[in-house]
Order: structure tokens, then C-alpha cells, then sequence
């Protein structure tokens, strides 16, 4: 902020945000000595704080010739201010501030050199002013709690040399005082409006989906061209993470219609030919409302045309060759962000995710116990204390953000029922049923992580944690109970010696099992993506993929097949397979054995403290014999 001191202007916090905000939106026209910009500000409430930052921003506040040269649109009396806006234009800068962008009149949209989104300060802004102008430090959570002030409130609460926490409860107080506004009904459109900087737990997604709102922001103001903007992202993860919330909340951050369907809407059509119709409507509704992002749904029931097979493969085939022709697009298909969403990515067609078409992919995992207090908290608002959120963080382990809002609605509707306002035992009373493992059970899991760990260090693997749940939920869902967490080395090479290693170290829970325990049970198997089925495809790929078997012919890529259908191709390969398998399973049980003292101290540490960093298992193997030393296959 190198036009403004901390002292000067009388500025106060919500000026100072007001000042940031605006600099950062047109930064790509600072050093012109000439421009008339038009920007679209977040809370209309607050365009006497814009205005008054934007004269400073333009470096005229102090004379009053060039007071005309910032102007807030009214757009109830369009035709008297665009004419006054069309004199404006005469000045060297011109800033003109809109309530929305169809609030900018066609003439106006064409005289002016750019129209500029002006994001509301987030929590990153707000820390960095703050410190800046006042010499304040503050956390993350109270920096989002000030950007979401009333700003009428905070420039009397935020006053030079007044504690941080004085300040809050200064805000607290108005707050209480304030009579409460009557509450009208929702318009249905308005749920649509969360935005994506106010969203929680979406991790590496909220940083891309923010990068994009400022590629395209920057693309409006012709300082970008559409080359430079992603086109395409494809968003997998588990049902209930909130891909098609994260997608109407990009749209809204973005300030783009939104166009959302899916596989199951096109098909719904009917014949091919009617599926392919749709497919193509939804693609020009989208270029037609350009700049806009067309959501589509359900991506991985497209399929592979690599496993395509039987009566439908014909189908499948060009289904997924239109999709492709629609991505490519011969026209282009400029000021289009098409985002994908599924569960499975690895039955995605591989030519979809190729170089401009869908070529980012973006995991949406379950959130952890940090960002689930997150989402608690952007869901209750302030009705509830932050110790409160953090309890129910703590009581949720593997609940979806979409389920932790179902939680939060069905809270609310207890406290409705009962005429009063929200309360911890509302939230409780929906909250999952937890049960502690049984202790026996949670030894059994320890075993069997412990026998990942350890054959994992022995083999030279960079193992960074181990890790066990002692709750899990009283439900039909499928729960992780355990992982053992390994580094993925980037120079590794991948020989049939590595690829060996892996398939022993994923045996090694059951080995453990069958060395501790006697026996393993039916969670090493049974279900797409267990330890022996993970294990079972590595050995495949290693004998028909990579030519490390017993024979060189090589079926490319068989991940997207399944394991069947791969049968099919080779009746002999699953006995290889299983001869793989059973010698890495002896193997594994070879190194357990001989770490045996080592693997009983470790899994009564995990018992006791049901995570345990890399490290220390790596400590307690060097005190009980060489870990690093590699075990002969």
C-alpha cells in the first residue's frame, strides 16, 4: 500500500480494507497515466467506503478538481448517470463503481477499458492489513471474523492502540444491542450465493477455485488472454464431499452462471443419438452465457472405451468420443470452465483428462478435524462458541461436509420445534452415534498397521506416521480404521524389485496378522481398493504391463479393467499372480519374525497413542536391529 501511510487520511480498518482490495483490482492499470475502469463491488451497503478509498487509490483525494473523477453508479437513474459517466471519461483515470455487473449499461460497457470484479477481503487480506496498519497480530479465524464484520461496527470498534480482544468485544456488544431485523424467507436462488471464500475444508480445491476467480477476473480485464485461463478441472472423491456444493460456490466466487448436469441428465433422453443432443445443448447454453461454468456430474459413468465390452461398448464408445469433440470443441469454446465431478476417477477415459480438456484433477478427500470445525463453523454462524465447534469436530471423525450440514439443519429444526434459539444439545442430539473399539479390536487393527510400517522401513521405505481410530460411528458406512502413511519418492526407479517390495509391504498387514494373531480376518479383502486386491492389481500390472513377469507382452495400461476381464485375456496369469502374492506374503511374515520384539513395542505404543510418527517407529527398529538393512527376496 505505497500510496497511503498508516496515519494519513484518517482511514479506518474497513477504508484500509476498502484500499487493498481496490489497488489489487486494478494493479494490471497502475502505471497507465490514463483509464477508466468500471468495478463491481461486493456489499453495495459499503460503496461510500469504496468511494472514498478509490480517490485515494487514483491519488486525488487532496484536490478537489479531480473529486469527479470516482463515481458510484446509479443504476435507478440509468440514463442521467451514464451520461455523467460519459463526461467523466474526459478525465486522465476514471473509476466507476457498479452494483453488479448487469447493472453496467451496454454504452458504458463498451467506453469503459475494463470492468473489474472487486473481491470481498478475505482472511489473508484482513491479517496483512491489520498488521500493517495497526501493528496487530491476529489468528486466521479472528482475521475471517473481522473481514465478516459490519463495517459500520468495526470502524468504531477498531481504534489505534485498543487491544485485539477489547475490539471483539466491542463487536460483541453492538451485536447484542443491535434489535434483531425480521427475518424474510430465503429466495431459493440465494442458497446458491455461498462463496467459495467462505467455504472450509476444501483444501488444495478452494486454492485452485480461488486462482481461477483471479485468472478470470484478469481475462475480463483484457490484461489475460482465455490461453492463460485453466479450462477444465476434474474433481473426484467420496459421495457427501461437497463437489457440486464446491462448484455452485466457484461459480458465485467467479461471478459466472452456472450450467450443471450430469451423465444420468443426457442419458435420460433416451437413444444415443438424443443423449448426444443434449450433451451438445448443455455445451451451447454454456458458450451462449459465456463466461460461465457447465458442471458435469457423474463423469466415470462414462466409462473407458479401454474396458468397453459387450452390448452397450458401441454405445460407451461414442458417447465418450462426443464428450471429447464437445472438450476440443472445433469452434473453441472461450469463456467456458468446464468442471467434472466423480468418484471414481480411475474409470475416467484417459484421452479426458488429456492437455486441454479436463487436464487438472483435483481430490476432494473427507475433511479432517480441523476443517470440520471449519465447516461447523460456516454452517452455525455465531450461534455457537468456537469450543463448541471444536467438540463437535472431535465427535465426527469421518463425517462428509455434506453430512455435517444435514447435522447443522436438523439441529435447527429441533431448536424450531421447541421455540428457541439453537443450542450445543441440538447439534449433539444429531450428532453420529460413536462406540469405542473394543480393546481387543483395537489391537488387532494395531497389528496389522504396525506389519505395514515396519516391512515398509525395513524395505527402505520413507514411512512419515502410523495411525489407528479408537471411535468409529454406529452405522452401515464403510470407516477407515488405520493407515500406515509412506513418502512417494520422486526419483525412485520402478523396477520389478520395487514394484516387489510394494506388493510386500501392502501383504504385511495380513502377514502380521498371521504372525501375532494366528490368523487375519476379512478386512484384508473382500472389497475394491483392500490390501490384497491393491496387491493383486500391482501383480498383474508387474507380469502383463511391464514385462517383469514371465513373459514380455505387454497390455499397456490395465488399470482401468477389471481384474476378470484382464482373466479373460491370460488363464494362466492369476496363477502367477497368486505365486506372486503368496512369496511376498512369506516374505513380509520373514521380516515380522524377525523384528518380532520390535513390532510388540510398537503396536502397544499404538494402543496407547493411536498415532506414531515415522520417526519413532524407525528409532524403536535401530534399537532393536538395523531397519535400513534390505531383506533378501
Amino acid at each position: 500500500m505505497k500510496n497511503i501511510s498508516r496515519d494519513g487520511h484518517d482511514f479506518s480498518l474497513p477504508e484500509f480494507l476498502a484500499y487493498a482490495s481496490l489497488s489489487g483490482a486494478i494493479r494490471p492499470f497502475k502505471r497507465a497515466t490514463r483509464y477508466a475502469i468500471g468495478l463491481i463491488i461486493p456489499d453495495w451497503d459499503r460503496r461510500v467506503t469504496y468511494m472514498r478509498a478509490a480517490l485515494v487509490v487514483i491519488d486525488r483525494e487532496l484536490d478537489f478538481r479531480f473529486r469527479d473523477q470516482v463515481k458510484a453508479f446509479d443504476d435507478e437513474k440509468a440514463e442521467s448517470s451514464t451520461d455523467s459517466v460519459l463526461d467523466m471519461l474526459q478525465n486522465t483515470k476514471t473509476i466507476i463503481l457498479f452494483k453488479s455487473a448487469e447493472a453496467v449499461p451496454s454504452d458504458l460497457r463498451h467506453a469503459l477499458d475494463a470492468i473489474v470484479y472487486v473481491p470481498p477481503p478475505d482472511g489473508r487480506l484482513v491479517r496483512g492489513v491489520v498488521r500493517w496498519a495497526y501493528g496487530i497480530g491476529i489468528t486466521e479465524q479472528q482475521a475471517d471474523s473481522l473481514g465478516k464484520s459490519n463495517w459500520k461496527r468495526l470502524k468504531l470498534a477498531m481504534t489505534r492502540g485498543r487491544p485485539i480482544s477489547r475490539v471483539f468485544a466491542v463487536l460483541e456488544k453492538m451485536a447484542q444491542e443491535e434489535p434483531p431485523a425480521p427475518k424474510q424467507a430465503k429466495d431459493p436462488e440465494a442458497l446458491s450465493e455461498v462463496r467459495l471464500e467462505d467455504m472450509a475444508g476444501y483444501g488444495e480445491a478452494k486454492e485452485w477455485g480461488l486462482d481461477l476467480a483471479r485468472d478470470v477476473a484478469d481475462w475480463r480485464a483484457g490484461t489475460i488472454s482465455w490461453e492463460d485461463v485453466d479450462k477444465g478441472v476434474l474433481l473426484s472423491g467420496p459421495p457427501g464431499t461437497g463437489k457440486t456444493m464446491f462448484a455452485r460456490a466457484l461459480a458465485a466466487t467467479c461471478h459466472v452462471k452456472l450450467i450443471a448436469t450430469s451423465y444420468a441428465k443426457w442419458q435420460a433422453k433416451g437413444y444415443l443419438n438424443d443423449f448426444l443432443k443434449a450433451m451438445q445443448r448443455s455445451f451451447k447454453e454454456a458458450k451462449e452465457a459465456a463466461p460461465a461454468i457447465l458442471f458435469i456430474d457423474e463423469l466415470d459413468a462414462f466409462g473407458s472405451r479401454d474396458g468397453a465390452a459387450g452390448s452397450n461398448a458401441s454405445y460407451d464408445i461414442k458417447a465418450i468420443n462426443g464428450l471429447l469433440e464437445e472438450l476440443d470443441g472445433i469452434e473453441g469454446r472461450e469463456g467456458v470452465i468446464v468442471v467434472a465431478a466423480c468418484n471414481h476417477p480411475g474409470m475416467v477415459d484417459a484421452a479426458i483428462l488429456r492437455a486441454g480438456r479436463l487436464d487438472r484433477h483435483v481430490v476432494i478427500s473427507l475433511p479432517d478435524e480441523h476443517a470440520r470445525e471449519a465447516i461447523f463453523r460456516m454452517h452455525l454462524q455465531d450461534s455457537l462458541a468456537a469450543d463448541d465447534h471444536r467438540d463437535f469436530a472431535a465427535a465426527t471423525a469421518g463425517v462428509s461436509g455434506a453430512e455435517i450440514e444435514k447435522i447443522v439443519r436438523n439441529a435447527r429444526r429441533s431448536a424450531r420445534r421447541r421455540r428457541g434459539p439453537i443450542t450445543k444439545g441440538d447439534v449433539i442430539l444429531h450428532l453420529p452415534f460413536m462406540t469405542d473399539i473394543p480393546p481387543n479390536i483395537l489391537k488387532a487393527n494395531a497389528v496389522h498397521e504396525i506389519g505395514h510400517a515396519v516391512v515398509g522401513a525395513v524395505l527402505g521405505m520413507d514411512l512419515v506416521k502410523v495411525a489407528i481410530t479408537g471411535r468409529i460411528r454406529v452405522d452401515d458406512s464403510v470407516q477407515s480404521l488405520g493407515q500406515a502413511r509412506f513418502k512417494r519418492g520422486t526419483w525412485i526407479r520402478r523396477t520389478k524389485e520395487h514394484y516387489l517390495d510394494l506388493i510386500a509391504m501392502t501383504m504385511a498387514g495380513m502377514a502380521a496378522e498371521e504372525v501375532f494373531l494366528g490368523g487375519h480376518d476379512d478386512g484384508v479383502a473382500g472389497n475394491d481398493g483392500s490390501d490384497l486386491f491393491e496387491a493383486t492389481k500391482t501383480a498383474i500390472a508387474l507380469e502383463r504391463s511391464y514385462g517383469m513377469g514371465e513373459k514380455l507382452a505387454s497390455y499397456g495400461d490395465l488399470s482401468r479393467r477389471r481384474i476378470e476381464e484382464v482373466g479373460h485375456l491370460d488363464p494362466m496369469l492369476i496363477e502367477r499372480v497368486d505365486r506372486t502374492l503368496q512369496e511376498q506374503l512369506d516374505r513380509s511374515k520373514g521380516i515380522l519374525q524377525r523384528h518380532w520384539k520390535a513390532c510388540l513395542i510398537l503396536t502397544d505404543q499404538l494402543v496407547s497413542r493411536l498415532e506414531l510418527p515415522g520417526k519413532e517407529v524407525l528409532d524403536v527398529l535401530g534399537e532393536q536391529g538395523k531397519p535400513s538393512q534390505r531383506v533378501a527376496m
